[in-house]
């Protein structure tokens, strides 16, 4: 009996430790040398920012204050991206000032109180963004900044950038929605087909429960589950939810707390998102361009299926555009193949960004 006692006290004391470390409190580290010491004129700050009625929350990094300014728009709506960002990408650091913002209701920028339901919607959003464009723009002295927008991003990047060529340098999209009507039924027709082929009795049960699109976020996180296990969802190589969440932990600027708020913010964003962006179709909307535009997308991606990103990206037009196929990843090329999308930000796109000054 003492033997368990004791057994349960330790348990209890590894799990409050272990919360205690997973929950201690962020910062982010400055940009540091081989040798460990400081890097002349690089940046590394969390900064809160006033857009639009509500604190929102920023993480800037650069090894260079003179490098081109790249905003991240992650996807969702609501799931916050940025330790992923940091723990896979980390080195776009060196040819990039990264700027990672937690959108309204998302993230660290979630506070459900204090987010009016009525402004979650894709305009008020769009406006966060010039709030944010202009904040950099002042802050670094540039005329432009380029836009890196991933899964629900693409959206809003592509959006933003049609209306506001002269703010942007160029604009990447990954994970790049086109049609969102199309992309879920074309999501939701692979995932049954590949139950079918593969003969999944509990898939093809859950698919054919839920059935073909439009539905609401519940069907939709069923899909979404289906298409990952089968290769074609967030990641081609099928990783775990609980490795992606224990990946972010590893990052400084991330811990226990901000996980929770990364879920609940995502729920709480797609409740008030989802019905609204259904029909939206850039494919008929935005085909015309002032800056540079680039997509990187992966050959897997049947979530926002690269079939139909690409049909969209030959349609627009661009004073330069290239798409780049990922042959080994889905909806997430940066996390998936970190290396060649490195090289591919810095080497092949960053050259043919227009000058930002």
């Amino acid at each position: 009996m003492k033997f368990a006692i004791r057994l349960l006290g330790i348990i209890a004391l590894g799990l409050v430790l272990a919360l205690g470390w997973l929950s201690w409190p962020t910062s982010t580290p400055a940009i540091s040398d081989a040798r460990g010491g400081a890097v002349p004129n690089s940046i590394a700050e969390e900064e809160w920012i006033e857009v639009n009625g509500l604190r929102q929350w920023t993480l800037t990094r650069g090894r260079d204050k003179d490098a081109p300014i790249l905003l991240v728009l992650h996807g969702g709506p609501g799931a916050g991206e940025f330790a992923f960002f940091r723990a896979y990408n980390s080195n776009l650091e060196d040819a990039f000032i990264v700027v990672h913002w937690d959108q309204r209701g998302a993230g660290k920028s979630f506070d459900p109180d204090a987010t009016p339901a009525e402004t979650m919607n894709v305009p008020q959003f769009i406006s966060d963004i010039d709030v944010v464009v202009d904040h950099l723009r002042e802050k670094f002295g540039r005329d432009r900044i380029t836009i890196l927008g991933h899964s629900w991003g693409s959206l809003l990047g592509t959006m933003y950038v049609a209306a506001h060529p002269e703010k942007i340098s160029g604009y990447i999209g990954t994970g790049q929605i086109s049609d969102m009507a199309n992309n879920e039924a074309y999501s939701y027709a692979f995932a049954l087909s590949e139950a079918e082929r593969r003969v999944n009795e509990e898939a093809i049960e859950e698919l054919n429960s839920i059935g073909a699109p439009p539905y609401g976020v519940a069907e939709t996180l069923v899909q979404r589950g289906w298409l990952t296990e089968f290769g074609g969802g967030l990641t081609h190589d099928g990783r775990s939810q609980a490795t992606l969440a224990w990946t972010a932990l590893s990052v400084p600027e991330f811990n226990l707390l901000d996980l929770i708020a990364l879920v609940r913010s995502a729920l709480f964003s797609m409740d008030h998102m989802w019905d609204q962006i259904g029909h939206l179709n850039l494919d008929q909307t935005h085909l015309s361009f002032d800056v540079p535009v680039f997509f990187i997308l992966g050959r897997y991606d049947h979530q926002t299926p690269s079939e139909l990103a690409e049909l969209y990206f030959d349609r627009l037009t661009a004073p330069d555009k290239k798409l780049f196929y990922f042959e080994n990843s889905a909806h997430a090329p940066p996390w998936e193949e970190p290396e060649r999308f490195f090289d591919v930000m810095a080497n092949d796109i960053k050259p043919r960004l227009l000058t930002d000054r």
